[in-house]
């Protein structure tokens, strides 16, 4: 299917620089776009499996507890003590 439709000319250039970054042709881009807003398409990821795996690991990184939490910290008794009943 075919649509033809008219941007402002910011809306354009926008675009064009978007698609040009991500080494894609612009009407390219624009169909990935609107298949994120269909329900029930999967997008088809720019990224292998490793390498997405690599990016949650990276982002999860500076969240890393080094300590384990004690027993007493995650058992119910604390809460009882505190007089939470």
């Amino acid at each position: 299917m075919s649509i033809q439709i008219e941007l402002k000319p910011e809306i354009e250039a926008e675009l064009k620089a978007r698609a040009h970054k991500s080494g894609l042709p612009l009407s390219q881009y624009v169909q990935r776009i609107l298949e994120q807003h269909v329900p029930g398409q999967p997008v088809e990821s720019a990224m292998t499996p490793e390498e997405r795996a690599k990016a949650f690991q990276d982002w999860c990184f500076p969240y890393r507890r080094n300590m384990p939490l004690s027993d007493d910290a995650i058992s119910r008794e604390p809460f009882y003590r505190m007089g939470y009943e």
